[in-house]
Protein backbone atom coordinates (compact mmCIF):
# COMPACT_ATOMS: atom_id res chain seq x y z
CA UNK A 1 0.00 0.00 0.00
CA UNK A 2 2.22 2.86 -1.53
CA UNK A 3 1.90 6.25 -0.39
CA UNK A 4 3.11 9.90 -1.49
CA UNK A 5 5.14 11.56 0.76
CA UNK A 6 7.12 15.28 1.47
CA UNK A 7 9.66 16.20 4.09
CA UNK A 8 10.10 19.41 5.85
CA UNK A 9 12.57 20.34 8.41
CA UNK A 10 12.89 23.70 10.64
CA UNK A 11 16.36 24.14 12.74
CA UNK A 12 16.39 25.21 15.83
CA UNK A 13 19.04 27.63 15.11
CA UNK A 14 18.52 28.90 11.50
CA UNK A 15 22.61 29.86 11.39
CA UNK A 16 23.31 25.76 12.02
CA UNK A 17 20.18 24.33 9.92
CA UNK A 18 22.54 21.12 10.13
CA UNK A 19 22.98 20.69 13.75
CA UNK A 20 19.72 18.33 14.35
CA UNK A 21 19.03 15.38 16.16
CA UNK A 22 15.98 14.17 14.02
CA UNK A 23 15.98 11.68 11.46
CA UNK A 24 13.39 10.56 9.16
CA UNK A 25 13.36 7.63 6.46
CA UNK A 26 10.49 6.54 4.15
CA UNK A 27 9.70 3.48 1.64
CA UNK A 28 6.31 4.51 -0.40
CA UNK A 29 6.23 2.22 -2.60
CA UNK A 30 6.07 -0.44 1.08
CA UNK A 31 4.30 2.08 2.48
CA UNK A 32 6.53 2.24 5.53
CA UNK A 33 7.88 5.48 7.05
CA UNK A 34 10.05 6.04 10.25
CA UNK A 35 10.58 9.15 12.26
CA UNK A 36 13.37 9.87 15.48
CA UNK A 37 14.20 12.40 17.59
CA UNK A 38 18.31 12.09 19.12
CA UNK A 39 18.46 13.04 22.43
CA UNK A 40 21.25 16.20 22.58
CA UNK A 41 22.26 15.65 25.64
CA UNK A 42 23.55 12.08 24.36
CA UNK A 43 26.61 11.74 22.59
CA UNK A 44 26.31 10.82 18.50
CA UNK A 45 22.49 10.41 19.10
CA UNK A 46 21.92 11.65 15.47
CA UNK A 47 23.25 8.61 14.00
CA UNK A 48 21.72 6.72 16.54
CA UNK A 49 18.27 8.30 15.32
CA UNK A 50 19.87 7.61 11.56
CA UNK A 51 20.31 3.98 12.24
CA UNK A 52 16.88 3.45 14.05
CA UNK A 53 14.94 4.81 11.36
CA UNK A 54 17.02 3.19 8.77
CA UNK A 55 16.89 0.39 9.65
CA UNK A 56 13.38 0.36 10.62
CA UNK A 57 12.47 1.09 6.95
CA UNK A 58 14.38 -1.77 5.33
CA UNK A 59 13.86 -4.73 8.22
CA UNK A 60 10.71 -3.65 10.49
CA UNK A 61 11.56 -4.66 14.18
CA UNK A 62 8.58 -6.70 15.99
CA UNK A 63 8.35 -4.84 19.67
CA UNK A 64 5.36 -7.31 20.56
CA UNK A 65 8.14 -10.22 20.48
CA UNK A 66 10.53 -9.21 23.04
CA UNK A 67 13.47 -11.88 22.07
CA UNK A 68 13.02 -10.82 18.46
CA UNK A 69 13.15 -7.08 18.99
CA UNK A 70 15.97 -7.78 21.32
CA UNK A 71 18.38 -9.17 18.66
CA UNK A 72 17.63 -6.44 15.97
CA UNK A 73 18.12 -3.96 18.84
CA UNK A 74 21.24 -5.39 19.23
CA UNK A 75 22.31 -5.71 15.69
CA UNK A 76 21.85 -1.70 15.82
CA UNK A 77 23.90 -0.80 18.32
CA UNK A 78 26.82 -2.83 17.17
CA UNK A 79 26.17 -0.59 14.10
CA UNK A 80 26.40 2.32 16.02
CA UNK A 81 29.20 1.45 17.98
CA UNK A 82 30.96 0.22 15.02
CA UNK A 83 30.76 4.09 13.80
CA UNK A 84 33.03 5.73 16.42
CA UNK A 85 36.34 5.90 16.52
CA UNK A 86 37.30 6.58 20.87
CA UNK A 87 40.59 7.03 19.76
CA UNK A 88 39.31 10.89 18.17
CA UNK A 89 37.19 12.14 21.09
CA UNK A 90 38.16 14.58 22.93
CA UNK A 91 38.20 14.36 27.27
CA UNK A 92 34.93 15.22 28.13
CA UNK A 93 33.38 12.86 25.25
CA UNK A 94 34.89 9.60 26.69
CA UNK A 95 32.90 9.74 29.89
CA UNK A 96 29.55 9.85 27.41
CA UNK A 97 30.47 7.40 25.47
CA UNK A 98 29.79 4.59 28.44
CA UNK A 99 26.07 6.16 28.17
CA UNK A 100 25.73 6.20 24.76
CA UNK A 101 23.33 8.24 22.60
CA UNK A 102 19.35 8.05 22.86
CA UNK A 103 16.81 8.68 20.91
CA UNK A 104 12.45 8.10 20.18
CA UNK A 105 11.04 6.40 17.42
CA UNK A 106 7.84 6.42 15.91
CA UNK A 107 6.79 4.53 12.45
CA UNK A 108 4.00 3.72 10.58
CA UNK A 109 2.73 0.61 7.99
CA UNK A 110 0.36 0.57 5.15
CA UNK A 111 -1.30 -2.62 5.38
CA UNK A 112 -4.10 -4.14 3.11
CA UNK A 113 -7.46 -4.33 4.45
CA UNK A 114 -8.96 -7.54 2.85
CA UNK A 115 -12.40 -7.16 4.97
CA UNK A 116 -12.73 -3.24 3.92
CA UNK A 117 -15.38 -2.70 1.45
CA UNK A 118 -14.27 0.72 0.94
CA UNK A 119 -12.21 1.19 -2.64
CA UNK A 120 -8.51 2.06 -1.46
CA UNK A 121 -8.71 0.84 2.33
CA UNK A 122 -5.58 -0.05 4.23
CA UNK A 123 -4.98 -1.03 7.56
CA UNK A 124 -2.69 1.53 9.55
CA UNK A 125 -0.45 -0.04 12.11
CA UNK A 126 1.63 2.44 14.29
CA UNK A 127 3.83 1.89 16.58
CA UNK A 128 5.81 4.28 18.80
CA UNK A 129 8.30 4.89 21.80
CA UNK A 130 8.71 8.16 22.82
CA UNK A 131 7.00 11.67 22.28
CA UNK A 132 7.69 12.03 18.61
CA UNK A 133 3.86 12.00 17.08
CA UNK A 134 1.85 11.01 14.29
CA UNK A 135 -1.67 13.12 13.09
CA UNK A 136 -3.88 11.21 11.36
CA UNK A 137 -6.41 14.01 9.36
CA UNK A 138 -9.04 12.54 7.09
CA UNK A 139 -10.88 15.44 5.13
CA UNK A 140 -9.69 18.00 7.04
CA UNK A 141 -10.21 16.45 10.46
CA UNK A 142 -8.24 15.30 13.10
CA UNK A 143 -9.11 11.88 14.02
CA UNK A 144 -6.07 11.02 16.21
CA UNK A 145 -3.03 12.08 17.66
CA UNK A 146 -0.39 9.30 19.00
CA UNK A 147 1.00 8.32 21.29
CA UNK A 148 0.63 11.83 22.75
CA UNK A 149 -2.76 13.24 23.47
CA UNK A 150 -2.40 17.06 24.84
CA UNK A 151 0.59 18.96 24.93
CA UNK A 152 0.66 19.16 28.74
CA UNK A 153 2.04 15.35 28.22
CA UNK A 154 5.42 16.90 26.51
CA UNK A 155 6.55 18.30 29.46
CA UNK A 156 7.38 14.66 31.16
CA UNK A 157 11.08 13.44 30.05
CA UNK A 158 10.18 10.55 27.27
CA UNK A 159 10.81 6.91 27.29
CA UNK A 160 13.98 6.87 24.72
CA UNK A 161 16.11 3.68 23.49
CA UNK A 162 19.80 3.89 24.20
CA UNK A 163 22.59 2.73 21.91
CA UNK A 164 24.12 1.54 24.97
CA UNK A 165 22.47 -1.73 26.65
CA UNK A 166 22.65 -0.17 30.50
CA UNK A 167 19.94 -2.61 31.61
CA UNK A 168 16.66 -0.94 31.24
CA UNK A 169 15.50 -2.15 27.59
CA UNK A 170 12.62 -3.87 29.91
CA UNK A 171 11.16 -0.24 30.32
CA UNK A 172 10.89 -0.09 26.08
CA UNK A 173 7.22 -0.61 25.98
CA UNK A 174 6.14 0.79 22.96
CA UNK A 175 2.67 1.87 22.37
CA UNK A 176 1.02 0.84 18.78
CA UNK A 177 -2.71 0.82 17.33
CA UNK A 178 -4.38 -0.67 14.34
CA UNK A 179 -6.71 0.90 12.46
CA UNK A 180 -8.12 1.86 8.91
CA UNK A 181 -6.88 4.42 6.98
CA UNK A 182 -8.64 5.64 3.53
CA UNK A 183 -7.46 6.78 0.32
CA UNK A 184 -6.23 10.66 0.85
CA UNK A 185 -5.70 10.46 4.56
CA UNK A 186 -2.97 12.77 5.89
CA UNK A 187 -0.10 11.37 7.86
CA UNK A 188 1.90 13.83 9.77
CA UNK A 189 5.14 12.30 11.20
CA UNK A 190 6.72 15.16 13.52
CA UNK A 191 9.37 15.47 16.72
CA UNK A 192 8.17 16.93 19.82
CA UNK A 193 8.73 20.58 19.07
CA UNK A 194 6.25 20.82 16.09
CA UNK A 195 3.66 18.12 17.82
CA UNK A 196 3.53 20.52 21.02
CA UNK A 197 3.01 23.48 18.57
CA UNK A 198 -0.17 21.84 16.82
CA UNK A 199 -1.06 20.71 19.98
CA UNK A 200 -1.66 23.95 21.38
CA UNK A 201 -3.15 25.40 18.46
CA UNK A 202 -5.65 22.43 18.24
CA UNK A 203 -6.37 22.86 22.36
CA UNK A 204 -6.99 26.70 21.79
CA UNK A 205 -9.21 26.40 18.70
Amino acid sequence: MQFESRVFKLPKDVDYPDQDQDSCRLDGPRGIAAIADGVSSGIFSRLWAGILTEATVADLPDPENQDAFGRWLTLRREVWASQIDPTRLSWFQKPKLREGAFSTLLWVRLLPDHESRQPGSCRLRCFAVGDSCLFHVREGKLLRTFPIQRAAELEANPIVIGSVDLNRDQYLQFKSFDEPCLRGDLLVLCTDAVADWALRLQESG
